[in-house]
């Protein structure tokens, strides 16, 4: 979870520039230009995509496991606090925006979520992974999580592999039976996106600039995850480059990076991170708090 915050934050510097208009690489902290979305946070500051991601934490931790029907009414709340705040509004994605409208104007989270691909649903699914162990209950809950905000099958596809993807890096496995599990989990929902996870992998040694112009780094799920999966695969055993590759890959920065942390957070500990990293992030206890919180849940609940 701290990896996803981490990710999050330094990426928001670089969202919505093209990767040749990101001015400096980012590998730190730093105040955020007016033009990105982002540009009215402070440095070390996280964006939507960690909130969301503490949203499904607190709902987890609570509820003893994933409840849809709580899940949906603490993301309603968070989305009309956010819309009316001038500075996050411009932070929540089209997908989210319409469906929380949906919400709350009392539609059910059976009919709310927005069918636009998008990755909202897979930037915000890490804590899933942490709190199921078996994989059938971690694929079951990451798809059932997607659909009050984000119910195409490319979405929930994206929430299914984000969290398969954390549980196999939990589990200590190499590279490649990470990325075969998350592509066959992935598979059962959006064959496409599983077939570009896997591109991403076998492209691993390719250069990151052949290899995002082919990806994609928009927020598009088919883009963002296998973005995030190759920036994951590329520098598997090197954390931090993993992270700053995916902060300066150009688009949909923050979410790329948050999804990458949470890969790189999963796989390799606290550790993994740089302490001005880590000492930089804002509300850093929080994180820390929600995560040993879900680490004391899963061992009552599994």
């Amino acid at each position: 979870m701290l990896g996803a915050a981490i990710g999050d934050a330094l990426g928001k510097q670089n969202e919505g520039f093209s990767r040749k208009e990101i001015p400096d690489r980012v590998t730190d902290y730093g105040k955020t230009p007016k033009s990105c979305p982002g540009g009215k946070l402070r440095a070390g500051q996280y964006t939507d995509d960690t909130e969301q991601m503490i949203v499904l934490a607190q709902s987890l931790i609570e509820c003893g496991g994933f409840d849809v029907q709580d899940f949906a009414g603490r993301i309603a709340r968070w989305g009309a606090d956010a819309m009316a705040d001038p500075i996050r509004r411009s932070l929540v994605g089209p997908s989210s925006s319409v469906a929380i409208a949906r919400l709350n104007s009392g539609v059910s989270w059976k009919d709310s979520g927005s069918d636009i691909p998008s990755c909202g649903s897979a930037m915000r699914v890490a804590p899933i992974g942490l709190f199921y162990k078996k994989p059938d209950d971690v694929e079951s809950n990451a798809a059932l999580s997607s659909l009050p905000t984000h119910n195409s099958k490319a979405a929930i596809a994206g929430a299914v592999a984000v969290a398969i993807g954390v549980r196999c890096a939990l589990e200590d496995m190499d590279c490649f039976e990470i990325i075969k599990e998350t592509v066959a989990r992935a598979s059962k929902y959006d064959q496409g996106l599983a077939k570009r996870i896997e591109l991403s992998f076998v492209k691993r040694d390719a250069e990151p600039d052949e290899v995002f112009a082919e990806l994609g780094t928009s927020y598009l799920v088919y883009e963002t995850v296998p973005s995030a999966f190759y920036c994951f695969s590329k520098h598997f055993e090197e954390p931090e480059d993993a992270i700053v590759e995916a902060v300066n890959a150009g688009g949909d920065t923050d979410s790329i990076a948050c999804i990458t942390g949470a890969l790189c957070g999963a796989r390799h500990g606290v550790e993994a991170f740089p302490k001005r990293w880590i000492n930089g992030l804002e509300n850093k206890e929080l994180v820390e708090h929600l995560a040993a919180m879900i680490f004391e849940k899963r061992n009552y609940s599994n």
